[in-house]
This record gives C-alpha cells, sequence and structure tokens, in this order.
C-alpha cells in the first residue's frame, strides 16, 4: 500500500504535454457565450475569470448573488464581459428562470460549464435514514444539470455547434466509497452525455466530462490527505480549459485513468486498493 500512495502522490502532479496544434483558448471562446454553473467560489470563480480573460462572453450563475456580483465586477474591472444571472438549480423554478434569462438575450450558450454540485460523504451503512442525502444531492448534480441542458440543447443543435462540459469526478470511475450519493449523481449525468453525444454526433455539439480528483479548497483543510489525489484550484482550472480546447468526449485525471485500467484488469485488487483508502478515510474525519 505504501506503493500505491507514492503512486498516487506523484500522479496528482502530472503536467500535461503543450499541444501546441491544438486550437488556444482564444479562438475557442472569443466572442462567444460561456455560461458557467456553480460560479460564485472556487473553480467556477476562477474559470470565469480565465475564460473572460480570453475574450469569452461569460455569464455565472450561482445561489448567491452578492458574490456573482462581485466576481462580475472583477471580470469587468479587468476590461473583460461578464453577466451575472442568479439562480437555485435546485428547484424547476430556477432551472426555468436561469435558461430563460439566458435564452432572451444571449441565445444558447457556446459553451455551457456544468460546474454546480453538491458532494456528501458518508458511507450506506451511515446514510440508513437519510434518503435525503440522495435526493438532495441527484437534484443538484444530475436533474439541475439535465434541466438546462435540455433548454440549451435544441437552440445548439439548430445552431450546429456548441459544447457542453461536465465537470464531473475521478470517484466514478473508482467507485470512491463514502460517496456513493455523489458519485450517483455524476455517473447519472455522464451517461446522458454520452447518450447526447451519439444523438447529436452530426449536429456539432460537442460533449465532454472532466474526470477531477479532490480539489484543494478550505473544505479539505486541516487533514492529512497524502496519497489522495488532488488538485489546487488553478490545475483544474487548466483541465478544464484543456477540455474547452481539445473537445474529447472524456478528459481523465492520471489517476482516473490508471484506476480504470486497474478495474479493467483487476477488479478485485482494485477493490483492495479502495477500501485501503477507505480505511484511511475513516481515520482522517474521526
Amino acid at each position: 500500500m505504501a506503493l500505491v500512495m507514492r503512486t498516487g502522490t506523484v500522479l496528482t502532479r502530472v503536467r500535461r504535454v503543450p499541444r501546441p496544434f491544438v486550437p488556444s483558448l482564444e479562438s475557442r471562446v472569443r466572442g462567444r457565450t460561456v455560461l458557467i454553473t456553480g460560479a460564485s467560489s472556487g473553480i467556477g470563480r476562477q474559470l470565469a475569470i480565465r475564460v473572460a480573460g480570453a475574450g469569452a462572453i461569460v455569464l455565472v450563475t450561482a445561489r448567491r448573488a452578492d458574490l456573482l456580483d462581485d466576481l462580475v465586477r472583477v471580470i469587468r474591472g479587468a476590461g473583460d464581459c461578464a453577466a451575472a444571472i442568479p439562480g437555485d438549480l435546485a428547484s424547476d423554478d430556477g432551472i426555468n428562470s436561469i435558461a430563460d434569462a439566458v435564452l432572451t438575450k444571449y441565445g444558447a450558450p457556446d459553451v455551457l460549464v456544468l460546474n454546480a454540485g453538491r458532494s456528501i460523504m458518508r458511507t450506506l451503512a451511515e446514510s440508513e435514514f437519510r434518503l435525503h442525502d440522495f435526493e438532495r444531492t441527484v437534484r443538484v448534480n444530475y436533474l439541475g444539470a439535465v434541466g438546462l441542458l435540455l433548454r440549451f440543447l435544441p437552440g445548439m443543435s439548430a445552431r450546429r455547434s456548441g459544447q457542453v462540459v461536465h465537470t464531473s469526478s475521478i470517484t466514478v470511475p473508482i467507485h470512491g466509497a463514502r460517496f456513493s450519493a455523489y458519485v450517483a449523481s455524476k455517473s447519472a449525468l455522464e451517461s446522458v452525455l454520452n447518450v447526447a453525444a451519439v444523438e447529436h454526433l452530426n449536429d456539432g455539439v460537442r460533449f465532454t466530462s472532466v474526470r477531477l480528483p479532490l480539489v484543494e479548497t478550505e473544505m479539505i483543510a486541516g487533514a492529512d490527505w497524502t496519497g489522495f489525489a488532488r488538485l489546487t484550484t488553478e490545475e483544474a482550472v487548466e483541465m478544464i480549459v484543456d477540455a474547452i480546447r481539445r473537445q474529447p468526449r472524456q478528459l481523465d485525471h492520471p489517476v482516473s485513468a490508471v484506476g480504470r485500467l486497474l478495474y479493467g484488469v483487476a477488479p478485485r485488487m482494485a477493490d483492495r486498493v479502495q477500501s485501503y483508502f477507505h480505511t484511511r478515510m475513516e481515520n482522517l474525519i474521526q
């Protein structure tokens, strides 16, 4: 297991090889609308600043209107374009309010980044009377995202261009213990986007799931996460930028890719590795 931990630590810091022949971020987004959900903080906020700096017309949405307004001030203060559209993806009314505001003024976005999400860390044994954990997680991570997709996809398809980017998780292919509600919601959205990619193969609309590891934020401070795959917010943003530039169906973090391979050739061993990290996580939260 010591080897597993060392390997995990190394893989978290793997740098992507420069791709000089891939379109630049500027060529993908300049003058185009990019809608980012969950943009009030963390990855969403930093991504908004990044794509605005590349010339995009950035539309940011989240529940916390005051933080969105602050983000818009920062972006406009740098001479770039942004607008805030507050809303709550946990309700049908919230979904339609956001979609109506975007479609009325801007039309279907050129790039839709489905970044808003809720994460709950709890074992199934601890969830006996907590079905609401699954309902709340699915409501935002899955149904909220699908609700926006359904509203924007017709316009993208008619225009014959667009990209939908989903900030997914490495826990999807490696069955992250203690995150069953979260993994289920992310897996469900990945499945919908995979189906959409087939149905819209000839429409010029692209669908990408970016499987991110743990991202270093205040939420994980104070514990020893050595051996757990993790990125800084800036590194996570660069993965999403890479996805916008390359437009792959799926963009895996190295740990995710290794996990998929291990589950393909030695599933029982993969389960044992996961069980080990599950035990370590129990010790972290005690």
